[in-house]
């Protein structure tokens, strides 16, 4: 095509440097790269830097005519390319192509859309200018990847070029100087090119009503320094504030809302509102869903979870649905709290004998059968008891990189097996994970999977996704088995109330079967059966 007489700074970027150009936008995410969108060329010319960004895209164009492949031209619509472009006949040229033009003095060009990158081969004689441009437009984060004579660079005698130096400098760009980069170009030159990379780090949001509420909660907590005081050391406390906050946000949005949105309706009277902001849902609803988020997260702070059983955890993150209806007050959260003490005790023993079923209802298979040991049990000669070693299923490898990476799940197997037998030790005092996410953090951090010493055992795991668990405290382990035992009705009735001299033969049988007559003795001793009334300890 004949350079227009419009255009007599056009300089089509070469196609090696423009693919360069083009490819370096690209990041990984998931192990694959991509282009970022929105994209703008401005001074797009003839669309060198565009197609290469459409090649890279996977949209193709005839390379005799330059229009769009007829399979391409959906994917053409729905990429994010804007162009810019002075020339009339380089316009038509784009359009004609498939490009989406916006504008055509890039000088001039005011987007309100937010762009994720700009790619541009700027006339030489006023690149300064228009890189300057780019700069302020991507002010709040994007990409830049710009050719500009490397006198602008090199020789910055100008007031604009200072400042533009200035500016790059600051952002950290990179700068590649490239001799007779246009040496075998469609129009040649004998020029030195600087191409010239900036990557702007996204601005941190601002928001006018957050930092209005920042104020107005700092001046509360000046005027009332025991909340001060109790937001500090509480986090739950500290949450119900949060909400409050972040509740008063959402009154001030809509608010704010509701007061400009007269200017989205179009010019005449009778026009309808048309829907340019997304408030899909009322006010009511809006907070319903933040009472939601906030009671989801009052069940995962560790001070909640650390005490719920795991069947506990479940059926209140299920209920989640039902209390969005309920404020995140101090009365609300006190209320089920006291719910929750309520029914700590049931859901203990259910979980004992839930995590004893787990470990032993596959002694069929081969690998998990050691951990069963067999006694003749009270009227039935299917009885069982957990080994020292245990082996059960829990993943703690990543399923990408293969390394050992303890995460929730690994956390969510062994703070369930502590917390049972934390129970079962101390009468039901509360119980506290953060030891557990301590260790677990720090064999993660060194990469040791073998032999970690926790509280009550310790655990080795295995890429096939197995841990094999071997107990260091055998009073807490001979407490768990009896009390599954004793619920599974394995035990006679009167195990743990008569010494075994007052017992009957055929209960002294099953005691010598299970431990023994000097084991059952120390066991009477030293107080080792747990009963409903240690555990109600939990309720004080």
């Amino acid at each position: 095509m004949t350079t227009p007489n419009d255009s007599r700074d056009f300089y089509p970027t070469p196609d090696n440097l423009a693919w360069e150009m083009a490819y370096s936008l690209q990041s990984t995410k998931y192990g694959w790269k991509h282009l970022p969108q929105p994209i703008l060329e401005p001074s797009a010319g003839d669309g060198a830097l565009a197609r290469q960004i459409h090649a890279i895209a996977d949209i193709r164009h005839d390379p005799k005519t330059g229009e769009l492949d007829r399979y391409s031209t959906s994917k053409a619509k729905e990429f994010d390319l804007d162009c810019v472009e002075l020339s009339s006949d380089f316009r038509a040229k784009l359009k004609k192509d498939g490009f989406r033009v916006v504008h055509d003095d890039f000088l001039t060009f005011r987007p309100a859309k937010k762009y994720a990158a700009i790619i541009m081969n700027p006339p030489f004689s006023a690149g300064a200018a228009h890189l300057l441009k780019a700069l302020e437009i991507m002010k709040d984060g994007g990409k830049i990847r710009c050719l500009l004579n490397a006198e602008t660079i090199r020789n910055p005698y100008t007031n604009e070029r200072k400042e533009l130096a200035q500016k790059l400098n600051e952002l950290n760009a990179q700068i590649k100087y490239i001799p007779d980069a246009f040496k075998n170009a469609r129009r040649a030159a004998r020029v030195e090119v600087a191409l010239i990379s900036v990557d702007i780090p996204d601005k941190e949001p601002v928001s006018k009503i957050r930092l209005e509420l920042n104020n107005e909660m700092t001046d509360h907590m000046k005027a009332d320094p025991q909340l001060a005081a109790l937001v500090s050391a509480d986090p739950i406390a500290a949450a119900v504030e949060r909400y409050n906050a972040a509740a008063e946000g959402i009154r001030r949005i809509y608010e704010e809302y509701n007061g400009i949105k007269s200017l989205f309706s179009a010019a005449t009277a009778d026009d309808k509102e048309t829907e340019v902001l997304n408030f899909n849902k009322s006010y009511n609803e809006a907070i319903r869903s933040l009472r939601g988020l906030y009671w989801q997260k009052l069940f995962d702070l560790p001070q909640i979870r650390d005490n719920l059983t795991r069947a506990m955890q479940d059926e209140y993150h299920n209920r989640v649905s039902e209390l969005v209806d309920y404020d995140f007050s101090p009365y609300n959260i006190l209320t089920i709290r006291e719910e929750m003490s309520a029914n700590i005790v049931q859901g203990i023993e259910s979980e004992i004998v839930e995590l004893f079923d787990d470990w032993t209802n596959l002694h069929y298979n081969s690998e998990y059968s050691k951990n069963v040991h067999y006694y003749n049990g009270w009227c039935t000669n299917e009885a069982y008891k957990v080994g020292k070693k245990v082996i059960f299923r829990c993943q703690a490898f990543s399923d990408w990189s293969g390394r050992f990476e303890p995460s929730w799940n690994a956390e969510s197997c062994l703070s369930r097996i502590e917390r049972t037998l934390h129970y079962l030790d101390t009468n039901g005092k509360k119980y506290n994970g953060d030891d557990l996410r301590a260790t677990l953090k720090a064999a993660g951090e060194a990469g040791q999977s073998q032999k970690v010493q926790f509280h009550y055992f310790t655990a080795t795991f295995y890429k096939k996704g197995t841990c094999h668990i071997e107990f260091s405290n055998d009073d807490i382990l001979k407490s768990f088995n009896l009390f599954a035992s004793q619920k599974k009705g394995w035990l006679p009735p009167s195990y743990g109330k008569k010494a075994y001299h007052d017992m009957s033969k055929a209960e002294q049988k099953i005691v010598d079967s299970y431990e023994g007559e000097a084991s059952y003795t120390d066991t009477l001793a030293r107080h080792l059966i747990p009963t409903k009334a240690t555990l109600l300890q939990l309720n004080a």
